[in-house]
């Protein structure tokens, strides 16, 4: 199964919180089933305009750490992905690093937003240790370093456009784990990055 979690590991991953993203399935099948897109939602963006609240994550991904100004969990310090920009139907490898200050245990959530331009395709909230199994990785999640490097396929059939990725993650106790998000846009001839 080809997972829009795997399609995110490659813009989240050294979050160990982060690694839970809709199935890529989810995603295409909503184009071609109405009834699977949430409500349809006009979202309020002012791209361009440099926001105090962000902080971009170092190397060559596409990824902002967002709500940078409120004390996190994890500190993501570098995520490298391979080829970049992914290219649609062609495997991507991403590595990351990242410490974590506390464990994170059983109890652990997320809470994923995709849009789609200005369409929400999905807002859920999903377990985060049985969802970490996906990165190799199992709850408890040890303080300190983490690393983690992954091999996802982007599959061939990703509608093209521009897709915005937002990750808040908590511990048990409702503590931010990370806040992140990535934009990628699949142009219709190829692939590429914001």
């Amino acid at each position: 199964m080809v997972c829009i979690q795997k399609l995110a590991l490659a813009a989240f991953a050294a979050s160990s919180s982060a690694f839970l993203i809709p199935s890529l399935e989810e995603i295409v099948d909503a184009f071609g089933h109405k009834e699977q897109i949430q409500e349809a939602q006009i979202i309020d963006t002012f791209e361009g305009l440099p926001n105090p609240n962000e902080k971009p994550i170092p190397g060559n991904a596409p990824i902002v750490q967002c709500e940078a100004l409120n004390p996190q969990i994890l500190d993501l310090q570098e995520v490298i992905i391979d080829p970049s920009p992914p290219v649609k139907g062609q495997n991507l490898t991403f590595s990351a690093t990242g410490y974590l200050s506390k464990d994170v245990e059983d109890g652990a959530y997320v809470e994923v937003d995709v849009r789609f331009g200005f369409i929400r395709l999905i807002h859920q909230t999903y377990d985060l240790c049985e969802q970490v199994e996906n990165v190799d990785l199992e709850c408890p999640i040890k303080k300190g370093k983490q690393v983690i490097t992954k091999q996802v396929e982007i599959p061939a059939e990703v509608p093209p456009g521009k897709y915005v990725v937002n990750a808040r993650a908590f511990d048990k106790d409702d503590k931010l784990i990370t806040c992140l998000t990535a934009t990628v846009e699949f142009p219709a001839t190829g692939a590429g990055l914001l």
